[in-house]
């Protein structure tokens, strides 16, 4: 396969600075990481979403030790437990001290994958091997009822260098306990960042978990996010993405419901106005009887904003009574604006409810029209609708002061959206 020089010359470079500091605890990750290479669009799972680096640009492994590029304001996270990542790496000076009931948060010493990858692409193989520097284990108790909800802030620190920084989360839930998770991911700095992500959730019996993510990029910004999830029996899974402003996003979501009765439900809301690059990728496989999977996802476009939703259904033959639904809807406010819709079911099982759909297409000038015509500006009504569109995303953010957080981001990109 063809490569571009400029991503193997980052590959060396990553795999020299790793080697450097985490020594033989990497040796397998960095082995494997050698032997791949960094995705283009002749990848048919990356083709729309060809990966590069900013050019003439070299990218420093940061694994924390940095000084916060921007204060953490407490009272936006009122009522919420608060675990900051500073480059990458766990910060427990910038995180809440409060200690909660059934709650176990530690450093992870050594990396123990509980959930294998659809994708074994290079991404995972480096983050694997500083997981140890910098990520976090996250055990919640049999039966606790988790009543705040658990913020994962991430930042990065003051730097003149472009920075390449790879958080790693591994979360367990036990049987019957209930939390609920919000990753806010803040890239703000002047210098290009790359945000090599991998969150791995195990949610046991009949547990509860909801994991909310907002993520806020600039043009010069990059975040590879993969989130991994196996689920047991009765568990309940809910994982919601919202991505706003510019820069490369790609989200790798990989569920595999793994026992009878379980639910996972998914929801996914892109904007942007500019030249944000948004790839959702979803693989839900349903591997037992009478289980049920659900995925909305909706993007709202203008400028050269372009959208990729990418969702396969894997329904094994075993897993007889299976309901699953998918559908991506998509609203583009500008002729250079663009979306990718691939939905694809795979059933090998023929007792299942399973159904799939895309939608692409601009704002209807009817109801604009109608509230024009009862005195809103062009703007305004635009803004109302699309924000009515949106609302069924947001609505799923039960949570008072993560609603408030999510809503007020939202409505400050949708401001921007149609005021362009």
């Amino acid at each position: 396969m063809k490569t571009n020089p400029q991503l193997e010359d980052l590959k060396l470079s990553l795999l020299a600075q790793i080697q450097s500091v985490s020594k033989e605890k990497s040796t397998i990750f960095l082995e494997e990481a050698d032997q791949l290479h960094f995705p283009n669009s002749k990848n048919e799972e990356w083709k729309y979403s060809s990966f590069s680096v900013s050019k003439d640009t070299n990218y420093t492994l940061r694994t924390g030790q940095g000084k916060a590029m921007a204060s953490i304001h407490a009272e936006a996270f009122e009522g919420c437990h608060l675990l900051v990542f500073l480059d990458g790496a766990f910060t427990e000076s910038l995180s809440s001290t409060e200690v909660l009931k059934g709650l176990t948060i530690k450093k992870i010493n050594h990396l123990e994958t509980f959930t294998s990858a659809y994708e074994n692409n290079i991404f995972n193989q480096l983050n694997g091997s500083t997981a140890h520097l910098s990520g976090l284990s996250i055990q919640v108790n049999e039966k606790a009822i988790i009543e705040k909800p658990i913020v994962i802030f991430h930042c990065n620190s003051y730097t003149e260098s472009a920075a390449w920084v790879q958080p790693r989360i591994q979360v367990q839930v036990g049987e019957r306990a209930e939390v609920t998770f919000a990753e806010i991911w803040q890239s703000d700095g002047a210098q290009p960042v790359v945000t090599n992500a991998v969150q791995e959730i195990d949610v046991k019996k009949s547990a509860i978990v909801k994991w909310f993510s907002l993520e806020k990029g600039n043009k010069d910004s990059s975040l590879i996010n993969q989130t991994r999830v196996e689920t047991a029996e009765k568990a309940v899974f809910q994982h919601l993405v919202v991505s706003l402003g510019e820069g490369f996003i790609r989200n790798n979501l990989e569920i595999k419901i793994n026992s009878t009765e379980a639910d996972a439900h998914m929801y996914g809301l892109s904007i942007g106005s500019a030249k944000l690059h948004v790839d959702h990728h979803t693989f839900i496989n349903h591997k037992a009887v009478n289980t049920t999977s659900n995925q909305l996802y909706k993007s709202i476009f203008s400028g050269k904003a372009t959208g990729v939703f990418n969702g396969k259904i894997l329904v094994d033959q075993v897993a007889q009574k299976t309901n699953a639904y998918q559908s991506s809807k998509n609203i583009l406010l500008s002729t250079d604006a663009k979306v990718y819709a691939k939905p694809q079911l795979e059933i090998f099982a023929d007792d299942v409810k399973c159904s799939h759909g895309a939608t692409i297409g601009q704002l209807d000038e009817e109801p604009i029209f109608y509230l024009r015509s009862r005195g809103l500006d062009e703007a305004t009504a635009k803004q109302m609708l699309v924000q009515a569109f949106a609302s069924e995303i947001l609505m799923k953010v039960e949570n008072k002061s993560l609603h408030a957080l999510f809503e007020a981001e939202i409505m400050a990109e949708m401001e921007r959206l149609v005021s362009k």
